[in-house]
């Protein structure tokens, strides 16, 4: 069965709906500036990607905001915008596939500087509550999975909706992911890991640049209907792509070394299972978090992989990196340049030394094929081609 992507919604730092998203993507906007989360004063970490939370708070109840963690909070509000987008009435047997990495964390780090543990704490902060809250809310009964495969989370839980409908276990699929990490917590761990830029400007995130220094910690959610074709057709729905194919693989060179060859391997796979030819790819929407050798090491697998140089888009430039919850938003993205024919632009890159097509303003040009590459600690490897119908 042919699967589609017929509703788009996501909170994320440059709007809390994805229309706001998107349009603040094509102007070349930044959704990041200094961290007000965790107090950076004796930090060399000093700028995040931080949500609307005030603008989230309105849109849910009390009872939600005093009970669930953000994390859970973004996904029913990306969920029902969602939802309202493809303007669907799910089926009961509607499966809820929910990407995380770091799951409740916020709450957790928050239960750890008061002296009385909530009772909420162990529910709030389960890796699978966003898929459980968002499945009671639309009242649907299908099968609930959380995905976690740390950065690719969200790719990895499209692939599995992908497959679910392909396969004829059901007729939708609510897929996406969502991750709240801006917490001292992660902002050190991750610090202390390397991996994050010390830049103290909102040009902090340069995806192939010369002068990238590390990734910049964001937050936010996205979630995607996806519906077999036939059934899109007979609703008179709007689709905004097609999903071609989701491979998957796993590199076995250590949790936080990204392995070239590997990552070149599953491009090919999913060029291939999505019955295109490489030529046949218009775009390239990259993992691309501004680190030294994540960057180097994809860039160099796009090459094998192309041979020629090639029109690449790095959205985390303006997003920061949402964890998971990132490599969902830019499948959706992926769906809105096949579906409007527009490259969004990868800012605050002046100078690489990669072969590859970066453009730094919007640029309109036909578009067939997107590829959409993913990858996270622990060797997790996600590629996805979405097309025109």
């Amino acid at each position: 069965m042919r699967v589609v992507i017929t509703g788009i919604g996501a909170v994320t730092p440059l709007g809390v709906n994805f229309r706001d998203t998107w349009e603040s993507l094509l102007q070349g906007k930044s959704g990041i500036s200094l961290c007000t989360r965790v107090d950076t004063s004796q930090l060399p970490w000093k700028v995040a990607g931080e949500v609307n939370n005030k603008a989230v708070r309105e849109m849910l109840s009390e009872k939600q905001t005093r009970r669930l963690d953000p994390f859970v909070q973004y996904a029913l509000i990306a969920a029902m915008e969602a939802i309202n987008d493809a303007d669907i009435e799910l089926p009961e047997d509607t499966a809820v596939v929910i990407g995380t990495s770091r799951a409740g964390v916020s709450f957790i780090e928050q239960a750890l500087q008061t002296d009385r543990f909530s009772a909420y704490l162990m529910a709030a902060t389960t890796a699978n509550m966003a898929c459980s809250q968002v499945a009671e809310y639309l009242n649907v009964k299908g099968i609930s999975l959380s995905v976690s495969q740390a950065c690719a989370s969200g790719a990895m839980a499209v692939s599995v909706g992908f497959r679910l409908i392909r396969d004829g276990y059901c007729k939708a699929v609510l897929a996406g992911a969502s991750d709240a990490p801006i917490t001292r917590v992660c902002l050190e761990g991750y610090g202390r890991m390397g991996v994050l830029s010390k830049t103290h400007t909102p040009d902090a995130s340069r995806p192939f640049d010369r002068r990238r220094d590390g990734f910049v910690l964001s937050e936010g959610a996205c979630i995607m209907v996806l519906e077999g074709l036939e059934s899109a057709k007979k609703r008179g729905a709007r689709v905004y792509a097609e999903l071609c194919s989701a491979e998957t693989m796993t590199s076995i060179s250590g949790p936080t070394k990204p392995d070239v060859e590997d990552e070149a391997e599953v491009m090919r796979r999913a060029i291939s299972s999505a019955s295109v030819k490489s030529e046949d790819i218009d775009l390239v929407n990259c993992h691309a978090t501004s680190t030294v050798l994540g960057d180097r090491v994809e860039a160099e697998a796009i090459k094998r992989v192309f041979g020629t140089e090639m029109a690449v888009t790095a959205n985390k430039s303006q997003t920061g990196h949402m964890l998971g919850a990132s490599s969902a938003l830019e499948v959706a993205l992926s769906a809105m340049s096949v579906y409007t024919n527009i490259i969004p632009p990868t800012i605050n890159t002046k100078e690489t030394e990669f072969s590859i097509s970066l453009f730094d303003h919007a640029t309109e040009r036909p578009i067939r094929y997107v590829l959409k590459n993913s990858f996270g600690f622990g060797g997790a490897n996600v590629a996805l081609v979405l097309g025109k119908l």
